[in-house]
């Protein structure tokens, strides 16, 4: 009578690695909940509180208003308002990486800042550019872009409300769990 006897320890560590593979955590970002599917363009926006917009060391007053853009080329722009001209960043979504687990942060490729509904003309010889948000609706978290050109810093950061961004002009309440 053929019975093969397996050793304990090697079924157990199949059944582990089942379990983690099939099992496992899945990580949300501000992106995977936020973003359109791969190679769609898309918007999301939100409006708080302004705590900086600073265009060639000037401090300019700004609405708290930010909107992201996501392209089909993989081109994120976060755009900064003062009422009548938009600071732009620029940078490409193959630079996001996630820290701490909840921080999405992004290297800045090009910065502009004109009146709003023109065409912005993008300044890329910069340095020290980056672009970071937490979660946006799991509680207050910052938006905030920074480059410095020929030594002079372009930076805005706005503070969130904690409820989700607009996407394409509408509001959807959060909800906790599906119904």
């Amino acid at each position: 009578m053929g019975v093969a006897l397996i050793n304990s320890s090697a079924i157990a560590s199949v059944v582990l690695t089942v379990a983690v593979v099939v099992g496992g955590p899945a990580t949300v970002t501000a992106d995977t909940l936020l973003k359109p599917r791969d190679g769609q363009a898309g918007t999301w926006a939100v409006k708080r509180e302004c705590k900086r917009l600073v265009v060639r060391n000037e401090k300019l007053i700004c609405t708290g208003e930010v909107t992201r853009t996501k392209f089909p080329d993989g081109t994120i722009t976060f755009r900064f308002s003062d009422g009548e001209n938009w600071l732009i960043f620029r940078t490409k979504e193959t630079t996001a990486r996630l820290w701490q687990g909840h921080k999405t942060i992004l290297d800045i490729d090009g910065v502009a800042f004109g009146r709003s509904g023109r065409a912005p003309e993008f300044i890329t010889k910069i340095t020290g550019a980056g672009c970071s948000y937490g979660v946006p609706y799991f509680g207050q978290a910052d938006i905030n872009c920074r480059a410095i050109v020929d030594f002079r810093m372009w930076a805005a950061t706005v503070k969130t409300d904690g409820r989700l961004p607009v996407p394409d002009s509408e509001y959807i309440p959060p909800t906790r769990s599906a119904p």
